[in-house]
């Protein structure tokens, strides 16, 4: 059967694959077509991963025309570590902050932003990679579409 294979930045791969295939054999086609290692592979169906131990067969929705979704570990970790302790979510927190002061002590806005904070960093995290691509054309869509001064 042929599936498809889609990397987050947008590449698309198609591959003829069989039942008992393991998702480790997959994986290794994917390393030759892509260059990918097998250890910095994440593969996800319907947003669940992937066991390297399972075969294909193990996972009922996948069959003919499925796509599934790799996440390559290396850039989930940088951009974790952006999300987790980097300067844009203290950006974040600092305008959240700022905001709350209108309306509230600097103890309690300092708990409202680190809450708001705490959800934020839950809200992304649970998003699925259709989601983030879909939320990127639409912000990409929408900058194009503005009107230019002169």
């Amino acid at each position: 059967m042929k599936i498809s294979v889609k990397v987050l930045q947008g590449q698309e791969i198609f591959l003829d694959v069989n039942s008992e295939m393991s998702i480790l054999e997959l994986k290794n086609k994917i390393n030759e077509a892509l260059k990918i290692p097998v250890s910095d592979q994440k593969l996800l169906a319907t947003g669940r991963p992937l066991l390297d131990t399972k075969q294909i067969l193990d996972y009922p929705q996948i069959k003919e025309g499925t796509k599934l979704n790799l996440v390559v570990k290396r850039a989930l970790k940088e951009s974790s570590q952006s999300v987790a302790g980097g300067s844009n979510v203290t950006i974040l927190r600092d305008a959240s902050y700022k905001f709350l002061r209108k309306y509230f002590t600097e103890t309690q806005s300092n708990k409202i932003a680190d809450e708001f904070i705490k959800e934020f960093n839950k809200s992304i995290s649970t998003l699925s990679l259709d989601d983030l691509e879909a939320l990127a054309s639409s912000y990409l869509m929408e900058e194009e579409c503005q009107p230019v001064a002169v």
